[in-house]
């Protein structure tokens, strides 16, 4: 446990624009800490989350750490981007300072279950699937960790019996090993390599993974991936399985089955599109009755779940369609197997828009999927020039554009009727943006400006968000 936080010394390394840094610097303030702020990016950069820190009694240093005293501090709080053998991370350990993060301090105090989700591609759209599941049976449920916001600032308001959903990245995680923390129902949707720029190897990332199940009672695993049965090795909680088989499966049909083979849910009464969205409905179906312990009682949830649901933004969200062509923000996918998974869920052939920050991720199972799918594929960012030497190679027409704004108008220009206009990464925003979220905005506004001076339009444009193409949303 953390030392007592009224009077401590307390850093925050890294701010960040997800909110944990933020959520953990206002916790912290709140309870008495003494709290300085530092983050390598400057002002500008962060001026959304140093904005929201100006009513809180905390010393913000942006644009480095010039004078934090990361060795005089009581406990040393450290944002997911920031590595844990970061050398300012690395003085404040030799000097016994405490080393945590939001997540960890979150773990350490919430009253109630938590269910802990991760993996490579999905664990976005199960996090929120868990969280309207619960909350559709009746249960009390709050969202958290990657997605959904700190839920530090909601200790005080916490029932015993609230059960916390946490998207857990393998940067969170790693974090968590070291403390001995985890979570209660340990949910592993898939794992294919990725983070490889931050984690080395990918037996370091796969361990990273691994580390949910560590103190976890349950663990709701993919049948159909073989890197989930390696880390399940060894573990010896309780096991339930998703996928094509399982105590919930889904049928080639498209119907969430129950574990004798009897409809959950018949595909056509899923209002999300997708193999893949099924997948993660029965991961989370799942994740929820083992934290219920109530089988029954999910399951007849999952039509009031379902009715309420709405896809996360910039996962095969639909933004609109004119002249025929149909144009899809997909921002979230950061991996290659993501964004072939969206190629293969589409109705139409598609223009592909592809590229970001190198991590060091294979492209050629992507190049392999995309055949017969793919017209042309557009490429951008850090990786545009090697990834359009690789679909070339790979006989499919490439051009390598740079930009969103580039790529999103040659789009425009290429497209046919009947196909669809996809921008689906496969790569971290890093290079060029902040993150997925901010690359998404991009090309919505880019797609937006077009769809304005478009004198074709056939339809309206449809407000981002409100709509999903048919795949799946991670």
């Amino acid at each position: 446990m953390t030392p007592s936080l009224r009077g401590a010394r307390a850093v925050v390394l890294g701010l960040g624009h997800f909110g944990g840094g933020l959520g953990a610097a206002r916790w912290l303030a709140r309870q008495g800490a003494q709290v300085v702020v530092t983050d390598r990016a400057d002002a500008a950069a962060l001026a959304g989350p140093a904005a929201a820190l100006q009513e809180e009694d905390v010393e913000l240093v942006l644009g480095g750490h010039a004078g934090v005293d990361f060795e005089g501090a009581d406990l040393l709080v450290v944002n997911p981007a920031v590595p844990l053998d970061a050398p300012e991370v690395e003085r404040a350990r030799a000097a016994g300072v405490v080393i945590t993060s939001e997540i960890a301090l979150l773990l350490e105090r919430w009253p109630g279950p938590v269910i802990g989700i991760t993996g490579s591609n999905g664990k976005s759209t199960t996090a929120a699937m868990t969280h309207a599941l619960l909350e559709a049976a009746g249960a009390r449920s709050s969202l958290g960790g990657n997605v959904g916001g700190s839920l530090l600032e909601r200790l005080d308001e916490a029932a015993e019996d609230e059960i916390a959903v946490l998207e857990l990245s393998s940067f969170m995680l790693e974090g968590l090993a070291p403390l001995g923390l985890g979570p209660r129902v340990a949910v592993i949707t898939n794992i294919t390599p990725n983070h490889l720029d931050r984690h080395g190897t990918y037996q370091a990332y796969r361990a990273a993974k691994a580390s949910i199940l560590a103190q976890a009672r349950y663990a709701v695993l993919c049948a159909d991936d073989p890197e989930v049965a390696l880390l399940a090795e060894g573990y010896h909680g309780q096991v339930f399985h998703f996928g094509s088989r399982g105590e919930v499966s889904v049928s080639p049909q498209g119907d969430l089955l129950d574990r004798f083979g009897s409809v959950l849910v018949a595909d056509a009464d899923i209002p999300v599109p997708g193999r893949m969205n099924r997948i993660d409905l029965a991961a989370a179906t799942l994740a929820a009755s083992a934290a219920l312990a109530d089988e029954l009682r999910v399951a007849r949830a999952l039509p009031a779940a379902l009715q309420a649901w709405r896809p996360l933004p910039h996962r095969l969200t639909l933004l609109g369609a004119w002249g025929g062509v149909s144009w899809v923000d997909d921002s979230v996918s950061t991996t290659p197997e993501s964004t072939a998974a969206s190629v293969e869920a589409l109705d139409a052939p598609c223009v592909l828009i592809v590229g970001g920050r190198d991590k060091g991720l294979d492209p050629e199972g992507l190049i392999d999927r995309s055949r017969g799918r793919v017209r042309i594929v557009l490429t951008l960012g850090e990786t545009a020039e090697a990834l359009c030497r690789a679909f070339t190679q790979g006989g499919l027409q490439a051009e390598s554009l740079g930009t969103v704004a580039a790529a999103t108008e040659r789009a425009s220009r290429l497209a046919r009727p009947g196909e669809v206009v996809l921008f689906s990464p496969g790569y971290s925003s890093h290079d060029q943006f902040c993150n997925y979220e901010e690359r998404g905005r991009a090309f919505v506004r880019a797609v937006e400006r077009l769809a304005a001076t478009s004198a074709d339009t056939e339809d309206d444009a449809v407000a981002p968000g409100h709509e999903a193409a048919t795949g799946p949303t991670d």
